[in-house]
């Protein structure tokens, strides 16, 4: 029988431990196989969050450093500074990078540190129990507003193509094959980007589907239906240009 698809080396054997339905799996295969593709296993490293984030590094078979909440890229950063040659993956949820880290956000982005961050917003703290985050959309029902979130949500990828040093920026999906052949496209551009010497961040909207009362069937409608209302999809600046 001939092998069709096989998993990536830069993935490892060890079950995923997501939620069935959450995207976070999807993400992190997409980020293993550009690695293989790309020939950059060897000198990957990942930044790991705490929080459901944290959950990449059993399944990344490939350099992991867990870093204090909110504070990935600027582990990042260091670990770039120290091994230059490395190829450094800021992996952060919407808590740890637009919450708790946003400071540390807003300074790497500003100061182009060349590292790749990506952004996963699934619009709640879903590992503390899904109460409203700074991405949460307006009239979304948590735990903590249960009377609908009555504040905008931060678009993160829109402030931080603002600024000067930060070279590629995008807003990407997984819920479809179109996306998600979009998503690995930007996930490419950026880690070709950073080996020059510069700076990415691609936000991915995903879905909790453990503390937001979304069934795993319906994550994908979900998120189209966010995507099209609240974060629409696409690049804001693409080799140091605004779009």
């Amino acid at each position: 029988m001939e092998c069709v698809y096989k998993r990536p080396e830069s993935l490892s054997p060890y079950p995923m431990m997501f939620c069935p339905g959450c995207h976070h799996a999807i993400l992190l295969k997409l980020i293993a196989e550009v690695l293989d593709e790309m020939n950059l296993r060897e000198q990957a490293v990942l930044a790991a969050p705490i929080g459901c984030g944290g959950m990449t590094v059993p399944a990344s078979n490939f350099d992991t450093i867990f870093s204090l909440h909110g504070r990935v890229p600027s582990t990042g950063s260091a670990v770039k500074m120290l091994s230059p040659e490395s190829l450094v993956i800021c992996y952060q949820g919407d808590g740890d990078a637009a919450a708790i880290g946003t400071a540390e956000t807003i300074h790497v982005a500003r100061r182009g540190d060349p590292v790749t961050v990506i952004f996963v917003n699934n619009g709640v703290f879903g590992m503390t129990g899904g109460q409203a985050a700074p991405t949460t959309p307006v009239g979304t029902w948590t735990i903590t507003s249960k009377e609908g979130n009555k504040y905008v949500p931060l678009k993160v990828p829109e402030m931080i193509a603002t600024l000067d040093e930060p070279d590629f920026v995008a807003r990407c999906a997984v819920n479809n094959p179109k996306h998600i052949i979009q998503c690995k496209k930007a996930i490419r551009h950026a880690f070709e980007r950073q080996m020059e010497g510069k700076y990415s961040f691609i936000e991915v909207v995903c879905a909790c589907v453990t503390t937001t009362g979304v069934k795993a069937e319906k994550s994908p409608e979900f998120i189209e239906q966010v995507t099209k209302s609240d974060f629409p999809l696409g690049e804001f600046k693409r080799d140091g240009k605004r779009l």
